[in-house]
């Protein structure tokens, strides 16, 4: 009697436990930066974290929100399960630039930067104009293309040719770049600030074992 009872209670045990596991199943589609070239194709194309989350009260998973960019092409957002490793890896880094394919020749860059470095000092999308004595050599896009300040989340900011140049250096030495004064990123004054966050929260149902026990039963 003793042990069917013990039976019964990590009967109970194992029920309670699987209603708290993650619904999401499948294989781990971005287990690492280097994924994203095979998974998402088209140029020219930028990747931006908009936002990640988590499921599951004891076994985790793990999700990215991202923003696909492909040029004058809709934008779209997507939700990928990713490994834990890399989900912890970019706390810091919401609303940045986790990977860009170039039209020429197809060129791929994963170095984290500023939303919108790929088509900055780009003559094609846009120039450095003077605005004045004071402000001098800011990015302006072309009138086709000035709705992508809004798809980066830029505000009012307009990255400067110092900003650009910065972000170049940092690329070449393969270093993640928040701006000259640490205006983009999860802590980034300018992200913090136009970054729209959606809440990715899920109400569970409270678990019950009156429940569970009658649907055993």
């Amino acid at each position: 009697m003793l042990k069917i009872s013990f039976y019964i209670f990590l009967t109970f045990i194992y029920l309670g436990i699987s209603s708290f596991t993650p619904s999401g199943k499948g294989p781990i589609g971005i287990v690492n930066e280097r994924v994203f070239n095979n998974y998402f194709k088209g140029a020219p194309l930028s990747i931006i974290l908009f936002d990640s989350f988590q499921t599951g009260l004891f076994i985790k998973t793990y999700y990215h929100k991202y923003k696909v960019i492909r040029g004058l092409k809709s934008t779209e957002t997507v939700s990928v399960r990713v490994s834990k490793a890399f989900w912890f890896k970019n706390l810091k880094n919401h609303g940045m630039s986790l990977f860009r394919r170039e039209e020429k020749q197809n060129a791929t860059n994963f170095i984290v930067m500023p939303p919108g470095i790929l088509y900055v000092g780009n003559r094609a999308y846009g120039q450095f104009e003077d605005h004045g004595s004071e402000i001098r050599n800011i990015w302006r896009f072309h009138g086709v293309y000035r709705h992508f300040t809004d798809y980066f989340y830029w505000g009012d900011f307009r990255p400067s040719q110092a900003f650009y140049s910065a972000a170049k250096y940092s690329m070449n030495r393969e270093e993640p770049f928040y701006g000259l004064n640490n205006e983009f990123g999860t802590n980034g004054s300018v992200t913090k600030k136009y970054l729209k966050k959606e809440d990715h929260k899920k109400k569970r149902e409270q678990f019950s074992f009156k429940k569970h026990l009658l649907k055993f039963l």
